[in-house]
C-alpha cells in the first residue's frame, strides 16, 4: 500500500469542495459506492419558464452551484465550469405578451433546446431595452449558435407579429459575464480540466429529459399574464376577454359647492366619485358650521 501523503490528499479534498450542497441536503453520499447524487429532482410551478426542450439545460442548477459555491473552495478558486463555457444561447426579446406567446409558438414549432418567460431579474435585459420578456435558444458551439441565430432571425423578420423582435446571441449565463468579465477571454486551465474530471468522476447527475407538464404550464402562462398587467403592458386584456385582472377603486375628491354666502352658512363637502369611475349611486355629504 503507497504511503499518503497529507498534502496530496488535501490538493484533492472532493468533500470539502463540495461541502456547501451536501451539508444542505441538495445531494448527498451514496452508501453504495460513495459516489454524489442530487437528492431530488423537482418541477416548480412558480417557475417564469416554459421550457420547450430541457435536454440541454437539465443539470444548470449543478454547474452553476459547481461555479458559485464549490470552485471557490478548489486549489484553484473560482471559475466558470468547461461546460458553461460551451453554452451558447440565442436571446430573444419579445416586446409585449402577444409576442412572447407568439414566440412560444415559434420555439414549439422549432423543438430546439429552449425555454421563453417573464424576465424578473432587474439586470436582464437592460432597463433602458424596456422588454420584460425572453426566449433562449441553447446551442453547443459558438458557430451552431450563429447558424440557429441566422435561421431564427429570417424567423422572426416574416413574421406577422415578431418583425422587428431583437435577437443575439451571448455565451453563458449573465451572472457569470457580470462576475467573470468579458467571456471571449474566459479560459479552461489544465488545472481545472484535472480539477473537473476527478469532480465529475464522483458526481451522478441523473436528471431525466421531461417537458412541462401542462398543469404547470397553464400555471405559467398565468403568471405571464400577470406580470404584464403589473407592468402596465395592455396587451394582456387579450387574454382576459378584455376585462381589467384587478377593479380599480373609486377615487373621491372634495369639491366645494358654488353658494350666496349672504343666504346660507352652510358648506356642502361632494365626496362623488371622479369623472369616468362613477360607481352605482352618488355619494354625498353635507356639513354644516355656524359662521362667526
Amino acid at each position: 500500500m503507497t504511503k499518503p501523503n497529507y498534502w496530496e490528499l488535501r490538493a484533492s479534498d472532493v468533500f470539502d469542495w463540495l461541502e456547501p450542497v451536501l451539508t444542505t441536503g441538495e445531494y448527498f453520499c451514496r452508501r453504495s459506492d460513495g459516489r454524489v447524487q442530487i437528492s431530488d429532482v423537482r418541477e416548480s410551478y412558480t417557475s417564469p419558464w416554459h421550457h420547450i426542450e430541457y435536454s440541454m439545460s437539465a443539470d444548470c442548477p449543478w454547474l452553476q452551484a459547481l461555479c458559485l459555491r464549490v470552485s471557490p473552495r478548489t486549489p484553484i478558486g473560482q471559475f466558470v465550469p468547461r461546460r458553461c463555457q460551451s453554452c451558447w444561447k440565442i436571446v430573444i426579446r419579445p416586446r409585449t405578451l402577444v409576442e412572447l406567446f407568439a414566440l412560444e409558438k415559434v420555439l414549439i414549432d422549432l423543438g430546439l433546446p429552449s425555454k421563453c418567460g417573464i424576465e424578473r431579474r432587474s439586470y436582464t435585459p437592460p432597463k433602458e431595452k424596456g422588454s420584460r420578456y425572453g426566449g433562449y435558444i441553447y446551442s453547443t458551439s459558438s458557430e451552431e449558435g450563429l447558424e440557429r441565430l441566422e435561421k431564427i432571425r429570417s424567423i422572426l423578420s416574416e413574421h406577422e407579429l415578431l418583425n422587428g423582435v431583437e435577437s443575439y446571441l451571448k455565451r453563458a449565463c449573465t451572472e457569470f459575464e457580470m462576475r467573470f468579465g468579458d467571456s471571449s477571454k474566459w479560459t479552461v486551465s489544465d488545472r481545472q480540466h484535472e480539477i473537473e474530471n476527478l469532480i465529475e468522476s464522483l458526481m451522478v447527475i441523473d436528471i431525466p429529459m421531461s417537458h412541462t407538464a401542462k398543469h404547470i404550464r397553464d400555471k405559467v402562462h398565468m403568471t405571464w399574464i400577470e406580470w404584464a398587467c403589473e407592468n402596465g403592458d395592455k396587451t394582456y386584456l387579450e387574454y382576459t376577454d378584455g376585462k381589467p385582472l384587478y377593479t380599480p377603486a373609486v377615487r373621491y375628491e372634495r369639491k366645494a359647492e358654488e353658494v350666496n354666502a349672504d343666504t346660507l352658512d352652510s358648506e356642502t363637502v361632494d365626496l362623488s366619485p371622479s369623472a369616468g369611475e362613477v360607481p352605482k349611486g352618488r355619494v354625498r355629504r353635507t356639513t354644516k358650521e355656524k359662521k362667526k
